[in-house]
């Protein structure tokens, strides 16, 4: 099983590499062991499953427009998490981000692990700044986000969402991926918009099509 053995902070061992074509089933398994709650606020809301066309969406990926990085279990290989960017094709220094962990494997770290991984790989791409949306009624985060005073702003509202954007650091996370990272442990951030879209535009057609470019 390839991949860059990690130690998380709890001593848990866990491989991390990029995803890609071929990773479908993984993803899939990894989607059915998140709890109802994690699907609808972490990943897209309501769903049970993933079609074949969002599977090849979320793993035929060019790593420079759209990266994934994934990590597995090496006891079982499951898929244990995914942390991914998608350029903003609009301003190719920007970049929407998100970051998904089963359940079990929260709070072990590993959330940490492939954002700071995934920064470090936005960065070689030339990425700048992250942004991510938060549901204008989720007060907790929004609330945590605002006041971290530490570079995160806003930068656009509408139609009951808010968008974050956080500059990247030289290096590591910086307190402003912290913070991000944080919020996202409460489960609170929508699915990026360029990711909804796609998916909600996919047809029966795209199962045998190419799939759609990132960011599209």
């Amino acid at each position: 099983m390839k991949g860059d053995r990690v130690v998380l902070r709890d001593g848990s061992v866990v491989l991390i590499r990029k995803v890609q074509s071929g990773d479908e089933p993984l993803l899939a398994d990894g989607f059915a062991r998140l709890s109802c709650e994690s699907r609808q606020l972490r990943f897209l809301s309501g769903k049970s499953s993933l079609t074949a066309a969002e599977l090849r969406y979320f793993t035929e990926i060019d790593h420079h427009n759209h990266e994934a990085l994934g990590a597995l279990n090496p006891a079982d290989g499951h898929g244990l998490g995914i942390a991914r960017y998608i350029r903003n094709a609009e301003d190719p220094e920007v970049a929407e981000v998100a970051v998904t962990v089963v359940d079990s494997w929260q709070r072990r770290g590993l959330g940490t692990e492939l954002l700071s991984r995934l920064a470090d790989r936005a960065r070689q791409e030339g990425i700048r700044r992250f942004t991510a949306l938060v549901a204008a009624e989720n007060t907790a985060v929004v609330r945590l986000l605002q006041d971290s005073g530490i570079g995160i702003r806003v930068t656009q509202c509408e139609s009951g969402t808010v968008e974050y954007e956080i500059t990247l650091p030289s290096r590591g996370l910086g307190d402003g991926l912290y913070t991000l990272l944080r919020a996202f442990g409460r489960r609170q951030f929508n699915p990026p918009a360029s990711i909804r879209d796609t998916l909600a535009a996919l047809t029966s057609e795209d199962l045998t099509g190419r799939s759609p470019g990132p960011g599209s």
